[in-house]
């Protein structure tokens, strides 16, 4: 065990150097003295053997044995350690440096007995230091002796009165031992004293919740808040008093007020929205709380980058992706070197749709983040969704080899992406490539077996592989109304109209009933079965959902 040095002594000097009357005393002080100084350089073997050697000499040896106790300290060799503090303190007992040193040393090696037994003749010595007597109450609450601790802390109060350090702590105690009398007049003695502390009021509230008394506690909060209107942190307990007994409505106005106060720690308000959030999670009904309380939250607090982040990214997860973006887009003010508020800001941007402005925003990213593969993607999707294919494949190919080999689930996704892109392009062999690459490092990602295989059937290519790798996806990822689309797509290729209906029509039930290509699609089936009235209907219901495309209107001729 590393025990520290109790004392320090500064460089080159010790507190007390022996006095010499003749000759050989000044040798020895002059030796002493270079000890020391070799102890403060770091040289324990030298400056020990030199303490050790005058110890043969006459004279005083307590502070020779202090120090080498504590450099034995020092070097783990408690026992030797422990030896000399004890002659040290056998010739000099009145030495508080000594004492002090003694009880430290004992204490870290958990010596109990002995470390009393030197508290004891510490106090004994100094009688009135209260200092002294507190530390030594505080030793007896390390060695959970309590009751010895309560006996030293009446001594104490005796001499000083009622004071935190004292009472609260034997307010602690009476209640750990189940005191409720003594550990109630504790609590309650410094409310008296101290009417305008606040902690003490919760203390004695929870004390009373503890105790299934919570009409008291509510009692105790409102003697507080006549003090202290509005309190914050009385407040703050009430509300979670009335969030107990599920009184909602009590709890939020008081939540309302406390968000509001500058006052109250950021931290603790966080946690307050958490609840919340936590809370519009499992019941809708929380939802507008939970908004109001964030949003007030950061207008109070502009400039704090925690809690615009949460509100960011709380009114991301509801949905509201326009909001989002504005709390986003503050703390990147508040600090644009945050990676995470970019990239949260940039998905924002994709689900609302608004791909130019985050293009943009990628590109001022890319300004602060040049090796960080994420905003290339998303570039790449960016362009990708306004038809620039050609700088889509450049920030796809950029990012791809940015991504580090080890990343294999990044790297898979780039190169899916690149084939989304290579494919829009029409240039369908890299196309492949790129799928066939990234189906290698993830080959259960059911969206790229689901987009390659739909990508082959559109061009009548390789359809049987297209038909496994289609009928994995629907297995991976089953009731998928596009994926069902492109099964029934490859199987209407492959000229088995039948089955290629049943699929199509599987699609339509499980959410394709609006798409104009799944519509599109079971008129194309239809039409081949000779059901020419039926197939003009869904051709029509996919030109209303926009469909507009030459081939469309010539189906729609015949």
């Amino acid at each position: 065990m590393n025990v520290l040095s109790g004392c320090a002594v500064k460089k080159g000097l010790s507190f007390f150097v022996p006095s010499s009357d003749n000759e050989k005393e000044l040798v020895n002080d002059a030796r002493f003295i270079d000890a020391i100084a070799l102890k403060n350089a770091g040289d324990f073997e030298k400056s020990i053997s030199i303490l050790l050697d005058i110890l043969k000499s006459k004279g005083n040896h307590a502070p020779i044995y202090f120090e080498l106790s504590k450099m034995y300290a020092q070097k783990n060799e408690s026992e030797k350690a422990l030896k000399y503090i004890n002659s040290a303190v056998d010739l000099n007992s009145k030495n508080k440096w000594f004492l002090n040193y003694k009880i430290s040393l004992t204490k870290q090696l958990g010596l109990y007995e002995e470390c009393e037994k030197s508290y004891l003749l510490r106090q004994k010595i100094y009688p009135n230091n209260t200092d002294y007597d507190i530390e030594f109450s505080d030793f007896y609450i390390t060695f959970k002796k309590y009751f010895k601790a309560l006996k030293l802390y009446e001594k104490i109060e005796q001499k000083i009165g009622v004071s935190h350090d004292i009472n609260f702590n034997k307010f602690l105690i009476y209640k750990g031992l189940g005191e409720y009398e003594k550990s109630e007049k504790e609590i309650k003695q410094l409310i008296k004293i101290f009417p305008a502390k606040m902690t003490y009021y919760i203390q004695y509230a929870d004390f009373k919740m503890d105790h299934g008394q919570e009409y008291d506690a509510l009692q105790i909060y409102k003697q507080a808040l006549t003090i202290k209107p509005q309190d914050p942190y009385i407040l703050n307990e009430q509300a979670r008093y009335y969030m107990r007994i599920h009184k909602h409505e009590q709890a939020f106005e008081r939540y309302k007020i406390i968000i509001s106060d500058p006052s109250f720690k950021v931290a603790e308000k966080k946690q307050i929205l958490r609840k919340f959030v936590h809370l519009s999670d499992s019941d809708p009904q929380f939802y507008p709380l939970a908004s109001e309380l964030t949003e007030s939250a950061a207008s109070i607090h502009p400039y704090d980058f925690s809690i615009n982040m949460f509100a960011a990214d709380f009114m991301f997860e509801a949905g509201n992706y326009k909001s989002s973006i504005d709390y986003y887009l503050r703390t990147i003010d508040l600090n644009p070197n945050n990676y995470n508020a970019w990239i949260q800001l940039v998905i924002a941007y994709q689900s609302i749709g608004d791909y130019r402005t985050m293009s943009v925003k990628i590109d001022e990213a890319i300004e602060l983040f040049p090796i960080q593969p994420l905003f290339y993607f998303y570039g790449g999707m960016a362009h990708i969704q306004m038809d620039e294919v050609e700088k889509s494949i450049e920030m796809l190919e950029e990012g791809n080899d940015l991504v580090v080999e080890t990343d294999q689930k990044l790297k898979a996704q780039f190169l899916s992406s690149l084939g989304d892109a290579y494919h829009a392009n029409q240039q369908h062999e890299k196309s492949d490539e790129y799928f066939e690459l990234s189906l290698e490092l993830d080959p259960d990602n059911f969206y790229v077996l689901n987009n390659y295989a739909y990508y082959l059937s559109e061009r009548n290519q390789k359809l049987e592989k297209a038909k496994l790798m289609s009928e994995k996806s629907n297995r991976l990822h089953p009731d998928e109304a596009s994926f069902q689309d492109t099964y029934g797509w490859i199987l209407f290729q492959l000229g088995d109209y039948e089955n290629a209906l049943l699929w199509l029509r599987l699609a339509e039930k499980n959410g394709g009933s609006q798409s104009r290509v799944i519509n599109e699609h079971i008129g194309d089936v239809l039409h081949k079965t000779g059901d020419i009235d039926a197939a003009k209907t869904y051709w029509l219901k996919a030109k209303e959902l926009g469909e507009d495309s030459e081939k469309l209107k010539e189906k729609l001729k015949m």
